[in-house]
């Protein structure tokens, strides 16, 4: 019996490569890419949209133009409802934009404070409490008979108009230094 030496020879015909698995890509993988892409773009854009950007200084801006706007809307009045109603515009501006607690405290709580106004510069901080205790002194001071800068020689009453007008042209100074400041 002889065996055909042809037969028997070993032959190679394969490269090595082609015995390696080949990886095809399945539908599934092309939707998974997607979703992933399409999930960071929109991530991306959500948080361009939502992102709540605040001007640090327009809180200040419009309790500033409110202050001013209440001034505006002062009318004639005696110096007490005068010095209520400044008062009142100044600390409302101080609570928007220093968070100032001076709106809902009496003026002891507020001087007795030692962080009252700790935002403010020293020369504002003193001039604000300085004006704070004017204003205090014509609310909860006596009367208008009372004051002598208020009576005429003779002992009337003198026309309070233009002390109330003091009053409001000082408060409105005051806010235009603390709004600078």
């Amino acid at each position: 019996m002889m065996v055909d030496a042809e037969k028997l020879k070993l032959v190679e015909d394969r490269q090595a490569l082609e015995l390696v698995p080949t990886w095809e890509a399945q539908g599934w993988w092309y939707l998974a890419g997607a979703a992933i892409i399409v999930l960071i773009i929109s991530l991306f854009i959500y948080s361009r949209r939502n992102k709540n950007f605040q001007d640090p200084d327009k809180e200040k801006r419009e309790a500033y133009k409110t202050a001013q706007s209440d001034f505006a809307e002062l009318g004639e009045m005696d110096p007490r409802g005068m010095a209520v109603g400044v008062s009142l515009i100044l600390r409302g501006y101080l609570a928007r934009t220093v968070k100032e607690p001076a709106l809902f405290e009496t003026h002891e709580e507020f001087i007795g404070r030692h962080d009252s106004l700790a935002e403010l510069p020293d020369d504002v901080r003193e001039e604000t409490s300085e004006f704070f205790s004017k204003l205090a002194e014509l609310k909860y001071g006596p009367g208008k008979e009372a004051d002598p800068d208020l009576a005429g020689t003779d002992g009337d009453i003198v026309d309070v108009h233009p002390v109330a007008e003091g009053i409001k042209a000082e408060g409105k100074t005051l806010l235009e230094r603390i709004h600078a400041a």
